[in-house]
């Protein structure tokens, strides 16, 4: 990958986003009155969004959110470490989010395609991508269980990332500021994909075990 530049030698990337930013300020004077708001009061977020790093999924986006409605947490295939695993950034931020804001709604989003998941299936080159190798690691029980399913080729990354959800769901609840949540009613847990070709969210049904359209589940 090369690093673009213009005739005077800017930085595409960075031109890109300084124009962005302009965008922004414009957009920022005629909606002045919100974003002071924003900054003057105690954010009240509506979800807890655990999902993956890729560029091309967008929270805010895919759900309609205004600034002030998503607290995230974006990594490379929307990992939640277990409790035990002592990743301070992921579980700083489900406490925080919990236990100081308030949310009462986590969502664990994957999405199809991920890179993140594939990963596992090919080397990792442990001098230059150990953190990488590291962290991928904690996909490998959904390969496990695909694997041991013989879930047809063609079907298995798909497969593998559905199942990696509901384990990021299982890792959730060694959480114990998510786990009594849960059991006290006063917090709930969401598995979803997000499908990128067809800009569909699928959310697990735990009564049936099956995957259906959100807006199935919610009767829209």
């Amino acid at each position: 990958m090369t690093n673009e530049k213009d005739a005077r030698g800017v930085d595409l990337d960075i031109k890109d986003a300084v124009e962005g930013h302009q965008r922004f300020r414009q957009q920022f004077e005629q909606d002045r009155s919100f974003y002071q708001s924003l900054a003057t009061k105690t954010q009240k977020p509506r979800l807890l969004w655990i999902g993956c790093a890729d560029s091309r999924v967008v929270p805010a986006t895919i759900t309609g959110s205004d600034p002030g409605e998503l607290f995230e947490i974006r990594n490379i295939a929307n990992v939640v470490p277990p409790a035990h695993a002592d990743d301070d950034s992921v579980g700083a931020a489900i406490e925080y989010g919990v236990g100081h804001l308030g949310i009462d709604d986590i969502v664990v989003c994957g999405h199809t395609g991920c890179g993140g998941i594939a990963a596992l299936l090919e080397p990792i080159p442990p001098d230059s991508e150990a953190h990488l190798g590291r962290w991928v690691e904690f996909t490998k029980p959904a390969h496990q269980l695909i694997d041991a399913a013989r879930v047809p080729e063609e079907e298995r990354l798909t497969a593998t990332i559905k199942a990696h959800v509901q384990f990021q769901i299982d890792n959730l609840m060694t959480y114990p500021i998510v786990r009594e949540g849960v059991a006290a009613g006063r917090l709930n847990v969401h598995g979803w994909i997000y499908d990128m070709e067809q800009g569909t969210l699928s959310a697990y049904d735990p009564q049936s075990g099956e995957w259906r359209g959100l807006l199935e589940l919610a009767g829209a």
